[in-house]
């Protein structure tokens, strides 16, 4: 507007009023919004921008100018160099919206990565980020969506949490977690802590919540466990969706409109004009909520230990033998055994003593570390600690605790950083240990755990077979596998099981004219399936 400029960067920091043309005018607006809650800018304006705002405020105002700023770090390629034309290496910013999408974007700058890092983008690095959440997250959506559209349940009639099975309640005290903390978080100003608490939520409700309780949704012939399963699931998804809407706000839009404006109306048109989620302290149960993560850190740590040793997930094994750090955690693990034992696939499980030695520990110096501070000396020190209790050292690093070693008679202070732990499980056994926990399988087989095993790997081979052949998950079939002689074995003790699980009313060998037909194999196994529909 007029031809006198100091500095742009100066006449920048006048932005406070200038928005509002004061002090000519919109006086009382100027004073709502002044000083501002927070400005968000690179780190080149820290001498720029960042300046002047405070510097102008405070000549005018006697005032800052903001509250609170977001500093960020520069935008760089993937490989961490500043982009350039002569380089070749700008990303276009429409080839990661037309091939990902702009909300996998937002979540990739605002929730995993802090304001002060330094940004690497590409369209694989935006990929990552879509298949690790925001898949995630709508394939747990796309789940409730199918089975509710089969089932037609009536979402408006509310059951209290306290007349809902364990599960729900643990489902509904676990959302009362981010809603808290993402609050919390933004009010803070710090969206990747308030984003990590989405996704750590997201990861429960689909690889636990969802995953156990499959069944309820598409087997299950209780209409008031089903209704029951579906609410909470609802619950979840409408509680998560509104907090994540400031950082995918076109996801959270169209889940929105599915869930919530389907269903009412009169809502409020858009979930960006929607209430934020308030916690409900009703649902709270912190003891759930321990038992339960007392559970999972369990089964973490067993099905670690399975994948080392492995035995493929779906081969049952006898027995779990666990050692827990204290006598809460083994009350948690003796009220849920049947979770345990179903999550593992294991028959049966035992508490044992906590000195059991099912893992045999090596204890070796950390030669970076110790070869500077006690150079000569470091042969002694590691003849010592081969020579000590590997357990208790172990225990001691674990815990953050620092132990003695004699060496010449004279005693060494050492921590968890001084020495490297390794371990290996006892024979015949797969074990895993952390914070006080130790799992063990017995990965010793019988003929029996063995026909279960195939059975299971049919179950798997089926479903797939399903999908590949474009059938509905309702639409019933008739089934026919034929095969080796393990695969029969297993089918005389299993077929109605097999049945059962997918979805086949009638058994046929040889068809005349299957919509499916395949052959697989595993190990020694080999097997056909034929499907046709009912």
């Amino acid at each position: 507007r007029v031809p006198e400029v100091i500095d742009c960067w100066f006449d920048s920091g006048a932005m406070s009023y200038a928005q509002w043309h004061y002090p000519f005018e919109n006086k009382d607006t100027f004073e709502q919004h002044f000083p501002a809650d927070f400005i968000c800018e690179a780190i080149d304006q820290t001498r720029g921008w960042f300046y002047t705002l405070h510097a102008i405020a405070t000549l005018v105002s006697d005032s800052v100018a903001y509250r609170n700023c977001v500093c960020l770090s520069h935008i760089v390629d993937k490989d961490g160099k500043k982009m350039s034309k002569s380089l070749g290496n700008i990303v276009n910013p429409y080839d990661v919206f037309d091939t990902v999408g702009a909300d996998a974007l937002r979540w990739y700058f605002l929730a995993r990565l802090s304001p002060e890092v330094q940004k690497r983008i590409s369209v694989e690095i935006v990929q990552d980020v879509a298949s690790s959440f925001v898949n995630t997250f709508w394939n747990t959506y796309s789940f409730f969506v199918l089975y509710e559209r089969i089932d037609d349940i009536d979402l408006t009639q509310p059951i209290a949490p306290a007349d809902r099975p364990e599960i729900d309640r643990w489902a509904l005290a676990l959302l009362n977690r981010p809603i808290r903390s993402c609050t919390e978080a933004l009010d803070d100003f710090d969206a990747k802590r308030a984003g990590e608490t989405i996704e750590a939520f997201i990861d429960q409700l689909s690889n636990w919540y969802v995953r156990r309780n499959r069944r309820r949704f598409w087997k299950s012939t209780d209409a008031g466990d089903k209704r029951s399963a579906y609410l909470t699931l609802y619950e979840c998804l409408d509680g998560v969706h509104r907090l994540m809407a400031p950082f995918v706000p076109f996801i959270s839009e169209h889940v929105y409109q599915n869930l919530v404006r389907s269903i009412r109306p009169d809502a409020p048109i858009s979930v960006h004009m929607s209430g934020w989620p308030v916690a409900d302290p009703a649902r709270d149960d912190d003891a759930l909520l321990h038992d339960i993560d007392v559970v999972q850190k369990v089964v973490g740590l067993a099905r670690a230990a399975r994948n080392q040793s492995g035995v493929r997930t779906r081969q049952p094994l006898s027995r779990l033998l666990v050692r827990v750090p204290d006598d809460r955690a083994a009350a948690a693990l003796d009220g849920h055994r049947d979770q345990v034992l179903e999550e593992l696939n294991v028959k049966e499980m035992e508490f044992i003593a906590r000195d059991a030695g099912l893992v045999n520990y090596r204890i070796k110096p950390n030669l970076p570390k110790l070869g500077k501070a006690y150079g000569k000396k470091l042969p002694a020190i590691r003849e010592a600690l081969l020579n000590a209790d590997g357990a208790a050292i172990a225990g001691a690093t674990a815990r953050g605790e620092t132990f003695d070693i004699e060496i010449d008679g004279e005693s060494i202070a050492l921590g968890e950083d001084d020495v490297l732990v390794e371990t290996s499980s006892a024979e015949g056994y797969a074990c895993g240990e952390e914070g006080g926990f130790l799992t063990a399988l017995d990965t010793s087989l019988n003929d029996a755990l063995i026909r279960e095993g195939v059975a299971r790997e049919l179950i798997r081979t089926v479903q797939e077979a399903r999908k590949q052949a474009g059938l509905e998950v309702s639409d019933r079939i008739v089934l026919g596998i034929s095969g080796s002689t393990g695969v029969e074995a297993a089918l005389g003790e299993y077929r109605d099981y097999l049945m059962s699980e997918t979805l086949a009313t009638d058994w046929q060998t040889d068809q005349a004219d299957p919509i499916w037909q395949e052959e697989r194999q595993l190990d020694d196994l080999t097997w056909t399936i034929e499907i046709s529909r009912t």
